[in-house]
C-alpha cells in the first residue's frame, strides 16, 4: 500500500512543478493541473483496487505506475509545446478573424490523443502486473486423529432422544466434525459387526456425506459388538503419526456380540497410545414414556474402557446433554494450530493489454482515415 502512496506523491509533485514552470501560460497550467489530478486518480485507483479486493488481488510491480509520467508528457507535448516546434504563418488582418471551432475540429484534435493516452495508461497498468490472489489454509502436519464409533443397532431408534437416539447422535457428531477443520477424522459403524465407513480424512465434506447417509441396519442391527468396533478403530489408528489419537465410542447398550473382548480391545488401544472417550446415550430407567424398565447401558464397562485408555466416560440422557458432551471432548482435545497458508497468483494483465491495443488501433484508424488533419 505504501508504494501507491509514494507514487501518488511523486506524480503530484511532478505535475505541480510542471504547472509552476508554465504559470505564465494559463492554458498550459490548466492542462498540468488536470493531468496531475488524472495521474493521482489512476495511482490512487490502484490503491483502492487492492483494498476493496480484500487481499484477493494486488499489483506485483507497483513501481511501474511511475511510468504514468509518459502519457502525462505526451499530453503536455500535444497541447502546450506543439506550437513551439511548428512553423507559424502570418496573414494580414488575421487578428480580425473570429476563431470558430467545429465539433469535427474538436474531435480531430482531442479524440486520437485521448485514445493514445488511454492506451498508454492501460499499458502501464498491465506492466504493474495485476494478479488474482488465492490463499489456501494449510492444515498442520501433526494434529489429532479421531475415529468416531457410531452404534447402529436397532435400539438406537428409540425416541427418548429427539427425534430418536440415532438421529441425535448423527447431528451432534456432524457439529463436532465441523468444529475440527484441521484434524483427520474417520467413521466406524457397528452393531453385530463393525465396519469402517470412512478412513481418516481431512475432506470433511465427504465425511459429513458418509455420516448423513448412515442408517440403522447398515450391518446386522440385532446385537452390539463393542470389542470388535474398538479393534477396527485401533487397527486404523495404530500407524498414525499424529501427536494425539482418540476414539469416541457412542453406544446405547452393552456388549453382547463379537469375537474380541471389549477390555482386551481397550488395552490394545492403550498400547498404541489411543485414548477412548465413551458416551452412553440412553435416558434413565422409567424417566420417560420411551425409557426402559432397566438401565440399558453397562456404565461399569464404559468407565473401565475409558480409564484403561486415559479417556473419560460420559452419560447423555437427552440430546442437549449429548451436544454438551461433544463440546467437552472438543475442549479436552484442542489442536495447537499455527495458521499458515499457500498463496497462488494468477496474472490478469492480458485484458488490460488487449484493451490498450484496441484503443491504440482505434486511434490510428480514426487519425488516418476519418479525422484527417490538413496542414
Amino acid at each position: 500500500m505504501i508504494y501507491f502512496f509514494l507514487i501518488s506523491v511523486l506524480l503530484l509533485l511532478g505535475a505541480l512543478s510542471a504547472g509552476l514552470i508554465t504559470r505564465r501560460a494559463p492554458k498550459a497550467q490548466a492542462v498540468c493541473t488536470a493531468a496531475a489530478a488524472a495521474l493521482c486518480a489512476v495511482s490512487l485507483g490502484g490503491l483502492l483496487f487492492e483494498r476493496l479486493s480484500g487481499g484477493r488481488a494486488e499489483f506485483m510491480h507497483p513501481w511501474a505506475f511511475l511510468l504514468l509520467i509518459i502519457p502525462f508528457a505526451v499530453l503536455i507535448t500535444h497541447t502546450v509545446l506543439r506550437r513551439a516546434f511548428s512553423r507559424q504563418i502570418s496573414y494580414p488582418l488575421a487578428h480580425l478573424m473570429v476563431e470558430q471551432t467545429s465539433l469535427r475540429v474538436l474531435f480531430t484534435r482531442w479524440v486520437p490523443i485521448s485514445l493514445y493516452t488511454g492506451a498508454l495508461i492501460l499499458m502501464t497498468a498491465a506492466l504493474a502486473r495485476p494478479v488474482k490472489v488465492d490463499r489456501t489454509v494449510v492444515p498442520p502436519t501433526e494434529g489429532v486423529d479421531i475415529i468416531l464409533l457410531m452404534d447402529v443397532s436397532a435400539s438406537m431408534q428409540k425416541q427418548d432422544f429427539y427425534p430418536n437416539r440415532f438421529v441425535a447422535a448423527q447431528e451432534t457428531a456432524a457439529r463436532f466434525i465441523k468444529k475440527r477443520p484441521t484434524d483427520r477424522i474417520g467413521l466406524v459403524a457397528f452393531a453385530k459387526q463393525a465396519m469402517l465407513q470412512a478412513p481418516l480424512t481431512l475432506d470433511h465434506e465427504a465425511l459429513l456425506e458418509y455420516l448423513s447417509t448412515l442408517y440403522l441396519g447398515v450391518v446386522d442391527p440385532n446385537y452390539t459388538a463393542i470389542g470388535d468396533a474398538l479393534a477396527v478403530a485401533s487397527n486404523h489408528l495404530k500407524d498414525s503419526k499424529a501427536k494425539s489419537k482418540i476414539v469416541i465410542l457412542l453406544t446405547d447398550g452393552d456388549s453382547n456380540a463379537g469375537t474380541i473382548d471389549p477390555m482386551l480391545a481397550a488395552k490394545a488401544a492403550a498400547s498404541y497410545g489411543i485414548r477412548v472417550y465413551t458416551i452412553g446415550t440412553a435416558s434413565a430407567p422409567q424417566q420417560s414414556l420411551y425409557s426402559s424398565a432397566q438401565d440399558e447401558i453397562n456404565e461399569g464397562l464404559m468407565l473401565e474402557i475409558a480409564d484403561a485408555t486415559g479417556g473419560k466416560f460420559f452419560r447423555a440422557k437427552n440430546e442437549a446433554e449429548l451436544a454438551k458432551i461433544y463440546d467437552m471432548i472438543n475442549e479436552l482435545e484442542k489442536t495447537q494450530f499455527a495458521p499458515s497458508s499457500t498463496v497462488n497468483r494468477t496474472d490478469f494483465y492480458q485484458p488490460l493489454l488487449l484493451a490498450a491495443l484496441l484503443l491504440a488501433g482505434a486511434a490510428f484508424i480514426l487519425e488516418k482515415l476519418f479525422l484527417i488533419k490538413v496542414p
